[in-house]
């Protein structure tokens, strides 16, 4: 019964946008409407940079829109590592435009979006991560599918940790 109820609400919740397009509701890309809250402490994150190790095979982006948009989000689904791995992993790849050392924090889910890998009648959230590094006087908000698979790239402005 509780499994019955879970995925109603959560398809109430969620809606019937597109694969990998974010319903009208959800904010801007700078802005997101998160749904949930986030109380995971920022030791968390600091600890996932210290012992997750970077993911290989990450390119540099030419475009402007991956990953700092609800409609071109990164995709860093694998059926074969746990998802939030998946994303320190990522995360850890990137560094701010000179080099610099990154902080990031999830700030919640957001942006529904229709896909096969969905835990719900197909449907799953994108992830909102706010990324910072010293000198930038604004936070980037990136944006990760943890459902789907994809090739990984930096977001726009960013590069990637040397090895």
């Amino acid at each position: 019964m509780k499994r019955i109820f879970y995925s109603l609400s959560l398809t109430l919740m969620l809606g019937i946008p597109t694969c990998g397009w974010a319903q009208s509701d959800s904010g801007t890309d700078a802005n997101p409407r998160i749904m949930g809250s986030n109380n995971i402490p920022q030791s968390y994150y600091d600890k996932a940079r210290q012992v997750v190790p970077p993911a290989t095979g990450v390119t540099l982006s030419a475009d402007s829109t991956y990953g700092v948009t609800q409609k071109n989000p990164v995709c860093v689904g694998d059926k074969t590592n746990p998802k939030s791995r998946n994303v320190f992993s990522f995360l850890n790849t990137l560094r701010g435009p000179q080099g610099q050392e990154i902080s990031y924090r999830r700030m919640g889910s957001c942006c529904p979006f229709k896909t096969p890998n969905g835990i719900a009648n197909g449907m799953a959230v994108l992830n909102a991560y706010e990324v910072t590094w010293i000198n930038n006087p604004k936070p980037m908000v990136v944006y990760i599918n943890n459902y789907d698979e994809g090739p990984m790239s930096t977001p726009f402005g960013l590069i990637l940790a040397k090895p």
